[in-house]
């Protein structure tokens, strides 16, 4: 994917204006990762509990109990409904871990204490929300001698 964006980035100024790509294909990006945490009522139930606050920690069960407690009728409850035990409910949030995270909400797992205690830390910060990430490197010269200055009719109805 990483070479078919720089490829792109690198042709669109034929066509047009530098940047358009990049635009286009974030805000992409940004609606997939909306449309797979709207289905997902575990990913729809991290980030209703992280809007209230910055930092939850605890284990498994402890989130299993936290995510059961709230009834929002607005999230979804369909096919893969809220997990029934602790272990179904790591695994499903391992999944949604890349997903929340394009989100701003960081998610980690570690054992703490001497009898290694299963700790699930699910964090905010401002400047992860705040920061928007490009995954597409912008061309700035025209190293094909295209001329930019009279873009082909019919090709702005195409974005």
């Amino acid at each position: 994917m990483a070479d078919f964006a720089l490829w792109a980035a690198a042709c669109e100024t034929a066509f047009w204006p530098a940047g358009t790509f990049a635009r286009a294909y974030q805000a992409n990006r940004s609606a997939a990762i909306e449309d797979l945490i709207d289905v997902d009522p575990l990913a729809a139930r991290i980030r209703q509990i992280m809007a209230n606050c910055s930092t939850w920690t605890g284990n498994a069960s402890d989130l299993l109990r936290a995510g059961a407690d709230l009834s929002d009728p607005g999230l979804p409850g369909g096919a893969p409904a809220w997990p029934k035990n602790p272990r179904a409910l790591a695994g499903r949030l391992r999944r949604a871990q890349p997903f929340l995270r394009a989100l701003g909400i960081q998610i980690a797992f570690s054992r703490e204490s001497r009898a290694g205690t299963r700790v699930i830390r699910i964090y905010t910060r401002a400047e992860d929300i705040a920061m928007t990430v490009s995954t597409v490197s912008t061309v700035s010269d025209n190293r094909h001698g295209a001329d930019l200055s009279h873009p082909r009719p019919g090709l702005e109805q195409a974005l």
